[in-house]
């Protein structure tokens, strides 16, 4: 079994002890990494530190431009940007 808490089984990511991760720089809504590594020691306790692409474009949205630290193979690869903000697309250029 597995550990429990509150009488239901803990879900997470597993960080592991030597894992790297890739620096990522949000700015203007762009996140794109940056080709500095750090090992988990070094970013653990940041508060940009994320667990998931997903986690990271959250911290992303709430905080705005910064700096995150993603674990490596969680970037999509072959993608050197990625859009943060939902673009917004104003009603008078709709066509009618």
């Amino acid at each position: 079994m597995g550990p429990r808490y509150g009488g239901h089984f803990a879900k997470g990511v597993l960080m592991l002890s030597n894992q790297s991760f890739d620096e990522i720089r949000v700015f203007e809504g762009v996140a794109e990494r940056t080709g500095v590594r750090f090992e988990r020691d070094a970013v653990r306790r940041s508060a940009g530190c994320c667990k998931s692409l997903s986690e990271l474009m959250r911290k992303a949205r709430a905080s705005g431009d910064g700096v995150f630290y993603l674990p490596l193979n969680l970037w999509p690869a072959d993608t050197e940007k990625i859009d943060i903000q939902k673009r917004w697309l104003v009603m008078s250029s709709i066509p009618e």
